[in-house]
């Protein structure tokens, strides 16, 4: 009796204390507020015991809850948070609002897309309405201010120039530090074949875990272009066109005239300069300022099934010196179409562009800058004014007029895609590529050439022609595969790629007539006495990749991600021909975790980590065989026969340059999305470097050899920061600024093969005939290396510091008396994008800076020097008396410090003011009028043209005394869509 008392006491217990373990089943639906789209994998969050789910395919979801008074939170991405109150409720509808801030936050991470919340790699992403606007000459260059860690410089005006790039600086001393270019996914697409108005997005892959699905190219970053595509829907017809009126970004300070003619009155000077008479600014003689235009029409539509975009593009962009000019036109094509309810999808893209430009000899505005501006540009017969000895200035007016150096250039990038979806979440692609460029090049001068007037050839010819053909076969395969909370994408692939290049070059002078211009070669004199040039080249390499890629996702909190490339390349020896590119990176979403849930003013926070490796391919085709060269023939028995010669030595062990790189990054998003945060923290290191070395002859053919010895490092921190101030229906105000830090150092240059402690590299031409830099074990690339002035002599000459600390004259310095003098690399870029909309007015203005770096002024240390007056027209700056002392500059031209400036600047480098009207009436839908400017104005102490300068090969930092000076234009543009 006792044990059942026991025992009904124990249940009438259990009956009362067992509903707070009771486990209640809460179902639901999430769908999209307005379309009643429903939302896959978005996730509920029972906030009071933390459990979650996921939503299936139709958008239902069943959740365990302890009791019904819950609270659920659901989540998803590019859509506004929201909190359920249960209730009381078994049963919910849940309808989630877009997200504007949110939206389309795909980036494209290499073979495949994932959502923005889902990456764990150093990944920017930038849209069409955030790029640059103005008249840009490269889609490359839509990108400028808009990265952290992505540098950019445009130290030319020169219309058919590009811009220079590097990402997380310099990782090689002798291949190529350009970051490798995928155009909808063809890797190495030409940007010449697209226009800048078809580009849709461009997401920038920066560190290594990202990078290495590219294997051999990957390591200086990857440009992943999107271009537009076709939709379906309606026939929907966009015209954009622009007009910009482009001029000199800074006139140099020269003398004039006046200050030329001045210059009489001082003993000193009198008898070394000549008053012929005129007044001339030969500045404004070589240069204009021409109104540019770019007319682009594209035409999108088709059915859900079938769609199309077609596009053309006309650009003219005329350079501000004389007769210099590219116009491009680009026609592109994009046809969609799906069938077997979408299982079998077909994808085929074309785009083709047809470029005429013309040319200059960047000598040409030297020469302006150097003429004597009392001196007329003609003769009295109508001839152009010739001193007529090669020490003095060219006519420039001459340089330009009489010389033609035009080119034709061809481009067409062409794809297809097969996407084949047997099952649900796997698809099948097949995608072949092909790339064809080829040019002409045709240049010649006229009788009234200075080679002819004073050189005597009697016209000159030389033509060349290129041909480069590369095809692509790529084969993927993807799978996702969800289990509850846990999603699995798996990606395998194999690339194939063929490279084919070839051209031919001659030269001819020496002819009756200058009436043919490039043609009729055939008349030349000197073929007739051998004196005429002609080559040709024809080279082949192959790259074949197998590659996958593996990521786990467990309820957007914990994420990994791995791939895997081996390739292989013909380029390398025989025994290294294969690499292996592995990478690994880890996100893990804080904001996530339980402990979290009070922290209601973080949406979101994201920790990143990353490792991976990347390789660097040498540029020559067969750098690791045995080249021979023919000798200059003899006459040998009655015939003419040339011998053949080893020109390189063999290695069959050279091989890939190897990039291991370390990221650590935070995301965070604050208030709402109103402030947003990227932190990135890098350390790579590339190991391998391919360097030509000296070897001693016999056992070697030749005296140098090309190696895999040394070692660079990188390492520095990335910032973004995002602000929304102001989000009202009226008015809009928000501030994106970027920060890079990067530190380079070289770190060894020999092993126990291969010995070399540093080596010299730059130059600076005629006249001085010096090394610039040092290329040194143990400091960074971009070093100046020379004698610091410190000083002049009563007679005009520089004194620089000695070895041991005292003073010499500059022509009594040694080897041993030179330091480094500098950096040419900037180790410090800023930018801060400014965007405001009122009504249906938009403003947007970007400042951007470069910061703690120097230029070498090369035009100043060859002319800044009244001991060259005699010669020609020298900058006012030539007047100054440097360290105060009491007399000119007499020495001849000199390379020192006092040459070596800083380069630190800001630009107000675009703002854009744009007026939008949405129509949405029988003939127009929308139309938006903008007034953009490009280069406005620069804050900086350096005294030459621009500070922004070449960040390019080992002697970086340069403004050359040959240059193409740099503009700054204004833009009137209109976007109409129909």
């Amino acid at each position: 009796m006792e044990k059942i008392s026991k025992g009904f006491l124990l249940l009438c217990f259990s009956l009362w204390y067992l509903p707070g373990f009771a486990q209640l089943t809460v179902k639901g639906t999430v769908k999209e507020q307005g379309t009643e789209r429903a939302l896959v994998k978005a996730s509920i969050t029972a906030v009071g015991s933390g459990k979650t789910a996921l939503t299936d395919e139709k958008g239902r979801f069943e959740l365990s809850v302890a009791n019904l008074q819950d609270t659920l939170r659901i989540t998803y991405l590019g859509y506004t948070d929201r909190l359920i109150p249960l209730q009381g409720r078994a049963s919910v509808i849940v309808q989630l609002v877009p997200d504007a801030s949110k939206l389309d936050e795909v980036v494209v991470v290499g073979y495949g897309s994932m959502k923005k919340g889902e990456v764990t790699s150093a990944i920017a992403n930038v849209k069409s309405d955030e790029f640059v606007q103005g008249m840009v000459r490269s889609p490359t260059q839509l990108l400028q201010g808009k990265v952290a860690g992505l540098q950019m410089s445009n130290p030319s005006g020169d219309p058919t120039a590009g811009v220079q790039i590097n990402i997380r600086g310099v990782s090689t001393i002798s291949a190529s530090s350009d970051p490798l270019v995928v155009i909808d996914g063809i890797p190495g697409g030409s940007l010449n074949a697209i226009a800048p108005e078809d580009v849709e997005s461009i997401d920038v892959l920066k560190d290594g875990s990202a990078a290495a699905i590219y294997g051999t190219r990957g390591t200086n970053g990857v440009i992943l272009v999107t271009t537009k595509k076709a939709k379906a829907g309606a026939a929907s017809l966009d015209y954009h066109t622009y007009y910009s009126y482009e001029q000199l970004q800074k006139k140099p300070e020269l003398l004039n005239a006046t200050d030329y003619r001045s210059l009489l009155q001082d003993p000193q000077f009198a008898d070394k300069v000549s008053d012929e008479g005129t007044s001339t600014d030969w500045v404004e003689e070589v240069t204009r300022t021409p109104i540019n235009f770019v007319h682009n029409l594209s035409l999108r539509g088709g059915t859900a099934s079938t769609n199309y975009m077609l596009s053309g593009t006309y650009r003219s962009q005329e350079g501000v010196l004389l007769r210099t000019y590219k116009k491009p036109i680009i026609l592109k094509a994009n046809i969609n179409h799906n069938m077997w309810d979408d299982k079998l999808k077909f994808q085929f893209n074309i785009s083709n562009s047809m470029v005429t430009q013309q040319v200059t000899w960047y000598d040409a505005f030297l020469q302006a800058m150097l003429s004597n501006p009392t001196r007329p540009v003609y003769a009295a017969d109508g001839t152009y004014n010739e001193y007529g000895v090669s020490y003095k200035p060219y006519n420039p007016v001459a340089l330009l007029n009489e010389e033609t150096d035009k080119q034709r250039a061809n481009t067409l990038l062409t794809s297809g895609r097969i996407t084949y979806s047997p099952i649900s979440n796997l698809n099948v692609s097949v995608m072949g590529g092909f790339q064809r460029y080829d040019d002409t090049r045709d240049k010649w001068n006229t009788f009234r050439y200075f080679t002819t007037t004073i050189e005597n050839k009697n016209g000159e010819v030389t033509k060349w022609n290129n041909l480069h053909m590369d095809r692509t076969l790529e084969l993927t395969a993807d799978y996702v595969k969800d289990i509850g909370l846990h999603s699995i994408t798996g990606m395998i692939g194999y690339n194939y790629q063929d490279f084919n290049r070839q051209g031919s070059s001659m030269y001819a002078f020496d002819f009756p007539t200058d009436y043919f211009e490039a043609w009729n070669i055939q008349s030349s004199n000197a073929i007739l006495d051998g004196r005429a040039q002609l080559s040709s080249y024809r080279n082949n390499s192959k790259l074949i990749s197998f590659f996958g890629r593996l990521t786990y996702n467990y309820a957007d909190k914990y994420m990994v991600m791995t791939s895997l490339r081996r390739e292989g390349s013909t380029k390398f020896g025989k025994d290294n021909k294969w690499g292996f590119f592995p990478a690994v990176s880890a996100g893990w979403r804080i904001s996530k975790e339980r402990f979290m849930e009070n922290a209601k003013a973080i949406d979101d926070l994201k920790l990143r980590v990353g490792y991976g490796i990347t390789g660097t391919e040498i540029g020559s085709a067969y750098q690791s065989l045995v080249l021979l060269n023919y000798t200059s023939p003899s006459f040998l028995n009655g015939e003419w026969i040339r011998g053949v010669v080893p020109a390189s030595n063999p290695n069959p062990n050279l091989k890939w340059e190897r990039k291991a790189e370390w990221n650590v990054g935070l995301d965070v998003s604050l208030l709402k999305s109103r402030i947003s945060a990227t932190l990135d923290l890098y350390d790579r290191t590339t190991s391998n470097l391919l360097a030509e070395y000296q070897v001693p002859v016999p056992p070697n053919y030749t005296s140098s050899m090309w190696a895999n010895v040394g070692k660079i490092n990188n390492r520095g921190v990335e910032i973004s920061l995002t602000g929304k101030a102001v989000q009202r229906e009226q008015f809009d105000l928000s501030l994106t600024g970027n920060f890079s830090y990067n530190k380079n150092k070289v770190v060894s240059l020999s092993n126990e093969s291969y010995q070399r402690d540093y080596w010299y590299t730059g130059w600076t031409s005629s006249g001085i005939q010096q090394y610039t830099h040092i290329v040194k074990q143990g400091e960074p690339l971009g070093n100046f290396y020379g004698l610091k002035a410190v000083g002049l002599s009563e007679e005009g000459r520089w004194l620089v510091e000695a070895l041991d600390g005292g003073q010499k004259l500059q022509s009594e310095a040694g080897q041993e008396d030179k330091q480094v003098l500098g950096n040419g690399l900037p180790k410090m870029y800023a930018s801060l994008n400014v965007y405001m909309r009122y009504r249906k007015f938009d403003l947007g203005m970007m400042v951007r800076g470069a910061f703690d770096y120097q230029v070498f002024n090369e035009y100043r240390a060859h002319w800044e020097t009244m001991g060259r007056i005699s010669e020609g027209n020298l900058p006012k700056s030539a007047l100054n008396k440097p360290f105060g002392s009491n007399s000119y500059v007499w020495e001849p031209q000199v390379y020192n410090s006092y040459f070596i400036e800083d380069g630190d600047f800001v630009k107000i480098d675009n703002i854009t003011f744009g007026y939008n009207l949405n129509l949405n009436n029988k003939y127009f839908k929308r139309l938006r009028v903008y007034l953009s400017g490009l280069n406005l104005y620069t804050f900086t102490g350096y005294k030459g043209m621009d500070p922004e300068v070449s960040i390019k090969g080992l002697a970086p930092g340069v403004e050359s005394k040959s240059l193409y000076p740099t503009v700054r234009s204004y833009t009137l543009g209109c976007m109409i869509n129909l």
